[in-house]
């Protein structure tokens, strides 16, 4: 079994400094191209035809209308659907796979959620496909079908959550509950959420002949471009040579375009049958039956307290809801084996089965509901022992991390807290509820801590080197609108000593190294791991090309450093655009493999405060949120413009968790019912207050090569737990169920 184990890498220079992101001038300026923007000669339009069931048999699909409309040329049914390959969805292979579902669209005479694609249309335009969609009359034979998480028996162990076992126990901790002096057990009930992506999902196939073999080229909304194109391959019988799957940009994905729904494989199946290139762009509608979403929860936490506030129990258990032919499991749990010290631990959880599209990653998947109850669960102990919330998570501080048994590594969550709290004006806080108010609004403030884990996946990048002093680098990452391209280039300028204006990457298409997922906070980290490796690949590469007699020829690799572009030993320097010329070469390329080891030999995670001040109407219900500050310790900050920007679009995605965003459900007709922008809320720019980010930044190299940690998903976890906290000091009711919406607030 490898360990993970990396040698500190001083950056400087570059890193860290506020650049803007290089691709803000294409964006504003409407020169990105996003996957539906495409121009491909021949290209036709393809609109699904979404099942109007959540559970039946498709006994009679008539489509005479449809195709009696000018410029149809297609439609796509189970009766002509291409052969293909029923590839096990990702979700049950460990992600092998970025197939989400075993339901493949056009090709199921079965329904199983509403939302469904039992058919297709293909025509000239968008709007014709559309209308003869819509004309399209399927006949069904209902069955039964349950849709609330409330109705389901929710008694099955999920396989695993996320490489851990469903149930953990350390000591009984049931039995240590009853002997606690002080005792919160309460139930904390989730609604489910969706991602709601400015840009929807979307993808356009296209089938041609390379080396008188299939060739299928792709552009996806993917988040996970190399593994997609390996899952092509399988789909249809390929090699993974005969596809190329390409996302040069990206308009949000939040989790929701990680895995590979079925719009895409509508659109490779609709390109085969037609012969010529297919676009699909999902609908807003679409987007909540097409494609996944944060499942619905139910939480139970129970914490056993001494008077002091020592914690001697901790319990957290529930249960959450996958799809009926697929499982994925949402490990809301997780976070709490390790946050706090504790004699006796129990974390549990269930599931059970609804007729609904398979639940997917959501930011911050795990810990943003789990972290929600736990971090209520422990202002209300505070509460009942009297206590300040900040010094009960400081008197609990863990040693270790109590499920692996290792040291943490780079936790600064006291750091973190009592920085926060410095800058807030944590003492002005009066711990009695209703204690405060302007006007007609209750003033309260709420705390939660946050964390992430550490998270990597193998990444290979190919750095080139320029005889005119110029470096590029080229990897099947992605932009997602972080700022991928401007971080990386800030990594390898250091490394080289040069400006990072000198840098240039290239991403966004298989035809490049592969690299990693870009979803668990990982893309940074990982990237910049294989960057460093090929740097120190390409350095003995640039040694050869030196004079034989040279120090620089006769020198080992470790005696020779990167400094302003060249290469020094002995007091000796070698500028890398010299080697290159004299040796008559343009450039010089390599490329650099990061592999995570499955055993660290620390506990590596990201953590933070958040600090919320809200004013509560009280006769409205309104809540309205007046300051927010949070500190993070997420290792190394690479380009503090575009940390600011993720920590702050989490912290904002946290307001939408916590006071609006809820999926609903007619229960009655297994439907949802605010399918769209109008009736699913999200936070506009009059529900965000004041906000203020600051960081620890100390590298971690015990979790990263680069001494960083991601940053993209620690923002919202403890967000909704801060706020319901603020909410319950303002005025004295404690809400335990999210949304928080105004009716919740006035019962």
């Amino acid at each position: 079994m490898s360990k993970t184990t990396f040698s500190p890498v001083k950056l400087e220079g570059a890193v860290g400094k506020p650049l803007v992101r290089r691709s803000g001038r294409e964006k504003v300026t409407g020169t990105a191209t996003y996957t539906a923007e495409w121009k491909i000669d021949g290209m036709l339009h393809a609109v699904a035809v979404p099942s109007t069931i959540p559970h039946g048999k498709v006994l009679k699909i008539d489509d005479s209308d449809a195709k009696a409309m000018p410029g149809v040329r297609l439609i796509l049914t189970p009766e002509n659907v291409p052969d293909f390959e029923r590839v096990q969805s990702g979700s049950e292979t460990n992600f092998q796979t970025t197939i989400a579902s075993s339901l493949f669209p056009a090709a199921e005479r079965e329904v199983f959620h509403a939302g469904q694609y039992l058919a297709a249309v293909v025509a000239d335009t968008f709007e014709t496909a559309r209308d003869a969609a819509l004309a399209i009359k399927i006949e069904y034979e209902v069955d039964e079908h349950v849709t609330d998480i409330d109705k389901s028996p929710a008694n099955e162990k999920p396989k695993s959550l996320m490489g851990a076992p469903p149930v953990i126990e350390i000591e009984d901790a049931e039995a240590e509950l009853e002997k606690a002096e002080v005792l919160i057990d309460e139930q904390y009930p989730l609604y489910g959420n969706h991602h709601n992506p400015i840009e929807p999902h979307a993808a356009i196939a296209h089938w041609t002949k390379k080396n008188g073999k299939p060739f299928l080229t792709i552009y996806e909304t993917s988040q996970s471009l190399s593994i997609s194109q390996g899952s092509y391959a399988k789909v249809f019988g390929l090699s993974n040579k005969q596809v190329r799957v390409i996302c040069k940009y990206m308009g949000g994905a939040f989790g929701s375009k990680g895995l590979t729904w079925p719009h895409a494989l509508l659109a490779c199946f609709c390109a085969k049958v037609v012969g010529a290139p297919v676009k699909v762009e999902v609908t807003r509608s679409q987007l909540y039956g097409g494609t996944g979403h944060r499942t619905p929860i139910r939480q139970r936490v129970a914490i056993g307290a001494d008077k002091q506030g020592k914690i001697h129990s901790l319990i957290h258990a529930g249960f959450a809801t996958t799809a009926i032919k697929d499982a994925y499991s949402e490990a809301f749990t997780m976070a709490t084996r390790m946050m706090y010290q504790t004699d006796s631990l129990r974390l549990a959880q269930t599931q059970c089965r609804i007729h609904s599209q398979m639940p997917t990653f959501m930011r911050a998947p795990a810990e943003t509901p789990g972290m929600f109850a736990l971090e209520s669960a422990m202002d209300e102990l505070a509460v009942a022992l009297e206590m300040d919330p900040i010094e009960l998570r400081i008197l609990n501080e863990p040693k270790k991390d109590l499920h692996q048994d290792k040291p943490f590594s780079g936790r600064h969550l006291v750091e973190c807290l009592r920085t926060g709290a410095k800058q807030f004006g944590w003492e002005k806080r009066n711990p009695k509820p209703r204690s405060q108010r302007e006007g007609h609004s209750l003033i309260g403030y709420g705390v939660a801590a946050a964390t992430y884990p550490a998270i990597f996946f193998p990444t290979s990048a190919r750095v080139t080197l320029y005889a005119n002093g110029t470096a590029e680098i080229g990897c099947c990452s992605h932009e997602m609108g972080t700022g991928t391209v401007t971080v990386q280039t800030q990594v390898l300028a250091d490394l080289l000593g040069i400006p990072a204006s000198r840098v240039s990457m290239q991403l966004g298409d298989t035809d490049l190294p592969p690299g990693g997922i870009s979803g668990g906070s990982s893309t940074t980290a990982s990237l910049g791991g294989a960057i460093r490796e090929a740097v120190k690949v390409i350095k003995p590469k640039l040694m050869k090309l030196a004079p034989k007699d040279s120090a620089l020829a006769q020198a080992k690799p470790k005696e020779v450093t990167f400094k302003e572009g060249k290469l020094f030993v002995k007091g000796k320097s070698f500028a890398i655009e010299d080697l290159l010329s004299e040796a008559n070469k343009d450039s010089i390329s390599t490329v650099g493999t990061f592999k995570p080891g499955d055993d660290a030999p620390t506990a590596n995670h990201s953590y933070g405060a958040q600090f919320v001040e809200v004013a509560v109407d009280e006769t409205f219900g309104a809540v309205r949120l007046r300051r927010m500050l949070a500190c993070y310790a997420c290792g190394t900050i690479l380009n503090a413009k575009t940390a600011r920007s993720q920590f702050l679009g989490g912290m904002i995605m946290g307001v939408g968790h916590a006071l609006q965003e809820a999926t609903h459900w007619d229960h009655r007709i297994g439907r949802i019912t605010n399918d769209n922008l109008a009736e699913y809320h999200i936070p506009v720019n009059a529900d965000i207050p004041d906000m203020e980010v600051m960081w620890i930044d100390e590298p971690d190299y015990n979790a990263s090569p680069i001494g960083a940690k991601g940053i993209g998903e620690i923002g919202i976890t403890g967000v909704a737990a801060a706020i319901a906290n603020a909410i319950f000091n303002a005025t004295g009711k404690r809400i335990r169920e999210l949304p928080i919406v105004p009716e919740k607030v006035m019962a």
